[in-house]
């Protein structure tokens, strides 16, 4: 695990990316949280199942369709199965914010995942790296910090994470660098918000961010994660901390510094098995 992350910079961070998210989003209609974007999938999907009479799941495949990269996947107990699916590209212009504008990329959404109440989806995103950089900027940019944390391992603040979000990573915790089968990456859980609310378990995820070892592709994982200190969402109640209200980056280094400190088993899912099923991947 990594040094931890520095409070006052992340305080500042998120009151300049929550101001310049509000100025974008003056005008916009309500009910634009900070949901990533679902473009259209290519009708040809691919979907593996459990055994009825198992929870334990041997490694299983979607084969490549389209030209597609094919995805090997160990679930283990992680979930019941995976789908797998080509995402259309969408171009940047006046119909698409720069945060959706993406090549066609594939998307392995998780099935019968232990957390069904929570803001995302359980899912892993593969990105061409070549087209990423020439379609969309800021995400090429994230390819390039990832690509040099891995050469030099440390911890930062903000820490590279795909998809673009229209919102603030406002903490990160449980740090660690994490090889696949055939790439390097890292781990960490984070929190996006648009607005200062108590970090929960609505909104807490487990991601993974790495890259094929031959730099061809971007690997994403957006997985939902429980904490059993957590309050189940984000609503403000009036029973925070002090330092909530005080000093809301005081707030966030306890929550940091408790998190850090809990054993990986006490999250749901397993960080573990997270973590294997993440090891596990595969892609040709």
């Amino acid at each position: 695990m990594y040094g931890k992350t520095q409070s006052g910079n992340l305080f500042k961070l998120l009151t300049i990316l929550l101001a310049g998210y509000f100025l974008l989003w003056a005008c916009a209609p309500s009910g634009t949280a900070n949901v990533p974007p679902e473009p259209a999938a290519s009708a040809e999907t691919q979907e593996t199942s459990a055994p009825q009479d198992t929870a334990v799941l041997l490694p299983t495949e979607a084969p490549n369709t389209n030209g597609a990269p094919r995805v090997s996947l160990d679930i283990g107990s992680v979930a019941a199965g995976f789908q797998t699916e080509t995402v259309a590209a969408v171009s940047a212009g006046e119909d698409a914010p720069f945060w959706e504008a993406l090549p066609e990329y594939t998307r392995v959404t998780l099935q019968g995942y232990p957390i069904s109440s929570h803001l995302m989806k359980p899912q892993i995103f593969i990105y061409p790296v070549e087209d990423l950089v020439t379609v969309n900027e800021a995400a090429g940019k994230i390819a390039g910090s990832l690509e040099a944390l891995l050469r030099s391992p440390l911890d930062t603040s903000p820490m590279p994470f795909l998809p673009l979000f229209n919102a603030a990573q406002v903490m990160h915790v449980q740090l660690q660098y994490l090889d696949f089968k055939d790439g390097q990456g890292l781990r960490y859980l984070t929190e996006f918000d648009q607005a200062f609310v108590p970090i929960n378990n609505y909104e807490l995820i487990y991601t993974y961010q790495g890259l094929t070892s031959d730099g061809k592709y971007y690997v994403a994982a957006v997985l939902p994660v429980n904490s059993p200190g957590l309050p189940a969402d984000g609503i403000v109640t009036g029973n925070e901390p002090p330092e909530f209200v005080n000093d809301f980056s005081a707030y966030l280094q306890g929550v940091v510094d408790t998190l850090n400190l809990q054993s990986a088993n006490t999250f749901t899912p397993d960080l573990t098995r997270l973590d294997a099923m993440m090891s596990s991947l595969e892609i040709n």
